[in-house]
């Protein structure tokens, strides 16, 4: 029993720093790796100047969370893994109807941010459980559960899909 109550005591103390490090409150660590993602716009806790600024292990320890899911561009289906943009949401305290998500090419779409509480899509960085370079549309590639509703297999939805993901701007 004393071992019961000992494993319970750390899972409760585990899941309060987990939730604690997701509150935009807390500040948020400096980069240590190479920076993949910068949000910037309406977000109250930042890191680089205006802007929140990430590397792989910061995404990783805000969540890691896997969709498997087939996609317009590939034949069969795929696991997906990445960070939930609910919790990017959360750590940076953004705020917004809009997301504007944008590729290292340049390409730019418009996200509405209720797809995040509608299909609770993820900024992946793994696929098939290697991480994704450039070439294979890393570092970040915005992933849909297309195969969840059949709403998401339509043009809409892929257009929103962008791969190469170097910036999000809430507004």
């Amino acid at each position: 029993m004393k071992y019961i109550v000992c494993f319970l005591s750390v899972i409760m103390l585990f899941n309060l720093m987990s939730l604690q490090r997701l509150h935009a409150d807390t500040p948020l660590p400096k980069p240590k790796g190479k920076i993949i993602l910068t949000i910037e716009g309406k977000i109250t806790n930042k890191n680089h100047g205006e802007r929140a600024v990430f590397d792989h292990a910061m995404l990783a320890n805000l969540d890691t969370f896997t969709i498997t899911t087939s996609t317009p561009w590939d034949v069969g289906v795929s696991e997906f893994t990445g960070c939930r943009l609910s919790k990017l949401m959360e750590a940076t305290g953004a705020d917004g109807t809009i997301m504007f998500v944008t590729a290292l090419d340049g390409y730019e779409v418009t996200v509405p941010t209720s797809d995040i509480k509608e299909f609770d899509p993820i900024l992946a960085w793994a696929r098939n459980g290697k991480v994704m370079t450039i070439r294979e549309k890393g570092p970040l590639w915005l992933i849909y559960p297309f195969d969840s509703a059949s709403e998401l297999r339509g043009m809409e939805y892929s257009a929103r899909s962008v791969w190469q993901i170097e910036r999000i701007a809430f507004q």
